[in-house]
């Protein structure tokens, strides 16, 4: 049996990516390995995909995984079994980690990687869209309308900076098999809830503001725990709405923290800091979730981490601003709020 899947908590650009990784392997099921963002699950309550459930599964019967928009067993949850099994053939698709390729030794271990195709483009969904075309395989207007929702959130409607040519041309092709541009905005649209709204106040209050190369960086961190939506979501409106460089946030929730960052501009590198915490991402948008640490705990790391690497630069680049030598390598102002 061939099986399809993506990371924990599913956001469009996995599910576009299995939908469409389907489509080149026929017959294959879909699976989710634990949870979806808000959106995604409100879209999956009205769409029928055909995605079967994880109890469903007999894994004993999986002779082929194809992942898409992950490669880290440890971001599979259950499915994470299948990484002792060299029985098991595995295709991997991402665009994560593609402009920091790490040592060979360093990459994520399956007994039986047969595919590996790690690209430097907006989104997963592109490559297989890529695919999909040169390969010939027709869409349904449907098929190019969830392909077109993962494209469109994963590259911030093709403006994030991360977006390159291939992923407009991509979207030249999804357009072209009908994909519902009317239905893409309607599920991308948050409007602003109450509960966002006091999250969003609760992280300016509690932040600080640091300057790195003249980009403006918000680290802040969170108690609030009403906010029931997309927490990826909420940093980057927060971003967005308050002209941020990039955000770099820890929430705390139950019994973990939620580490999550957001940039807008790629030298301003968000994953390498999800991956200190045992998370994912790329440069733009990378999150962790850490147990056995308290927010407090995570937050001094957080500082901490940042303040080591990016020592060198400030330093050079604040004694020639200033004429003074610079003790702290990052210029704080206070707090945001």
């Amino acid at each position: 049996m061939d099986l399809i899947t993506t990371h924990l908590n599913a956001d469009f650009d996995g599910l576009a990516s299995m939908v469409a990784a389907r489509k080149l392997y026929p017959g294959a099921v879909l699976v989710l390995p634990g949870g979806a963002q808000e959106s995604v699950r409100g879209f999956l309550a009205t769409h029928h995909l055909d995605i079967a459930r994880l109890k469903d599964v007999a894994l004993e019967r999986v002779r082929r995984l194809i992942l898409v928009d992950v490669q880290e067993p440890e971001r599979l949850g259950p499915l994470k079994t299948l990484s002792s099994r060299a029985d098991v053939e595995v295709h991997v698709f991402d665009h994560h980690g593609a402009d920091d390729e790490p040592e060979p030794q360093t990459r994520p271990q399956w007994p039986h990687l047969a595919e590996r195709h790690i690209e430097p483009v907006g989104a997963t969904t592109t490559l297989l869209i890529e695919r999909l075309k040169a390969q010939q395989i027709i869409l349904t207007a449907a098929e190019a309308t969830v392909l077109a929702l993962g494209l469109y959130e994963e590259t911030g409607s093709l403006a994030y900076p991360s977006t390159t040519p291939r992923d407009l041309e991509a979207a030249a092709v999804v357009l072209r098999a009908g994909a519902d541009l009317n239905v893409v905005s309607e599920v991308l649209r948050h409007p602003l809830d109450p509960d966002l709204i006091a999250l969003l106040n609760d992280l300016l209050q509690s932040g600080s503001i640091y300057y790195l190369e003249g980009r403006k960086i918000l680290v802040a961190s969170s108690t609030y725990d009403r906010y029931k939506g997309d927490l990826a979501e909420a940093v980057h409106r927060l971003a967005e709405l308050q002209g941020f460089d990039a955000v770099i946030v820890a929430i705390a929730l139950d019994e973990k923290v939620e580490v999550i960052g957001r940039s807008r501009r790629p030298e301003i590198d968000v994953a390498w800091i999800a991956r200190e915490f045992g998370g994912g991402g790329h440069a733009v948008a990378a999150a962790a979730s850490v147990k056995g640490r308290t927010l407090i705990e995570v937050q001094e790391r957080l500082t901490r981490l940042l303040t080591e690497r990016y020592r060198p630069t400030m330093s050079i680049l604040w004694w020639r601003a200033t004429g003074s030598r610079l003790h702290a390598p990052w210029r704080r102002s206070g707090q945001a709020g």
